[in-house]
């Protein structure tokens, strides 16, 4: 059996890859065997996303609309607690525990249809896409089309311009010999 770590060629020492080989720049290194990159946790996310990222939360899509459905389901059910005579803090228990699931329901709500919409647009450009090159193809092939009548119509004019002319005439119906 051969060595592996010879080169055939000259029986030099092979010089072994410094990484795994099939792995992208920038890309992880677990794809075939290779060492796993370092996971990140969740809370060194969350530390690098930045201050920008939590100042503006309320700008992203519907963050707004889910909130503010989130703050009236907050309300009816804080009030529907306190109109079933729960203590205080149950009532406040219920209006914040309604509001942190109806916000998240209707924000995972909201990006579902987004996403559908999202999808819908690109299957429509995909469409326009298509439909833009069927016309640019049967435009082409009309002036193609037009070219070759032009030069049939041409060469039908040349033609009986040449049949109008005396030397056709001539060559035609005077015969010398």
């Amino acid at each position: 059996m051969a060595d592996d770590t010879r080169d055939p060629d000259n029986d030099q020492p092979r010089a072994q890859p410094k990484g795994p080989a099939n792995t992208m720049p920038g890309g992880m290194a677990h794809t075939a065997g290779g060492k796993t990159n370092e996971e990140l946790t969740y809370f060194q996310v969350v530390r690098n996303l930045g201050p920008d990222y939590y100042l503006n939360f309320y700008k992203r899509p519907c963050v707004r609309d889910s909130q503010l459905n989130g703050i009236a389901a907050g309300f009816v059910g804080g009030g529907i607690a306190g109109i079933l005579r729960r203590p205080v803090y149950i009532c406040t228990n219920w209006g914040v525990g309604t509001w942190c699931a109806v916000s998240c329901l209707s924000y995972q709500y909201c990006q579902y249809w987004r996403s559908k919409e999202k999808d819908g647009i690109n299957q429509m450009k995909e469409i326009m896409e298509k439909k833009r090159a069927n016309i640019e193809a049967k435009r082409e092939a009309r002036r193609k089309a037009k070219d070759e009548h032009d030069r049939l119509e041409e060469e039908r004019r040349r033609e009986e311009q040449r049949r109008r002319s005396w030397g056709y005439w001539i060559n035609k119906n005077v015969r010398f010999w």
